[in-house]
């Protein structure tokens, strides 16, 4: 048994995510060693008190208001993602679970662990630069710009590289376009008269 809360202790310890064990009336009875590392206070100015000054003026209200209806409910849990001020002045982004282990007979208190999710708001914002990105990249592959060189008699283009190239190829290699063919009404006068003369019924 010794063994086991042994190795409990140093799992809770040694964990990358902090752990509080606070009251009723959410002050703290406990925090593991991550919690004074990660927002660099000392015990003694955490032990004992609510923190609620530490949480963002923005975000304070939904966090007390949820930590309000979890005490409530013997054996719930909920989340919530806040920002913390660390030692030094500046702020922390959390996401924060709480379990309501009030009527638990070892724990007695409000457990909550605390997530430091900076690194996946910068693969967040990471992602949106590259989906911009992608996106412009898209916009430009579908534009035509510059000076295109064209035949005068047979309308084919000539290529950066000197070759000649129809028309309908090289806009549908530059601009992501296919072609499907038709017959204007002057084209048809011209090559078969006898069916422009023709009139539908």
């Amino acid at each position: 048994m010794q063994e086991q809360e042994d190795s409990f202790r140093l799992l809770v310890e040694n964990s990358n995510d902090i752990l509080t064990i606070r009251e009723a009336d959410g002050r703290v009875r406990y925090t593991n060693p991550t919690f004074y590392r990660m927002l660099g206070y000392k015990q003694e100015e955490i032990v004992g008190s609510t923190c609620f000054e530490l949480i963002h003026p923005e975000d304070r209200d939904v966090v007390l208001g949820a930590l309000d209806e979890l005490v409530k409910t013997p054996g719930a849990r909920d989340s919530v993602q806040c920002r913390a001020r660390h030692a030094e002045g500046f702020w922390m982004t959390f996401e924060i679970v709480a379990s309501n282990l009030l009527d638990h007979p070892e724990v007695k208190g409000v457990v909550i662990n605390g997530r430091h999710v900076v690194d996946r708001e910068k693969r967040e914002a990471r992602k949106d630069e590259l989906i911009a990105e992608l996106k412009q990249t898209l916009m430009g592959l579908n534009k035509l710009s510059g000076i295109l060189r064209i035949c005068a008699s047979c309308k084919k283009i000539q290529e950066e590289t000197g070759t000649w190239q129809q028309i309908e190829v090289y806009v549908r290699d530059h601009a992501q376009v296919e072609f499907s063919h038709g017959i204007c009404p002057e084209c048809t006068s011209y090559w078969y008269p006898e069916h422009a003369q023709e009139k539908p019924e």
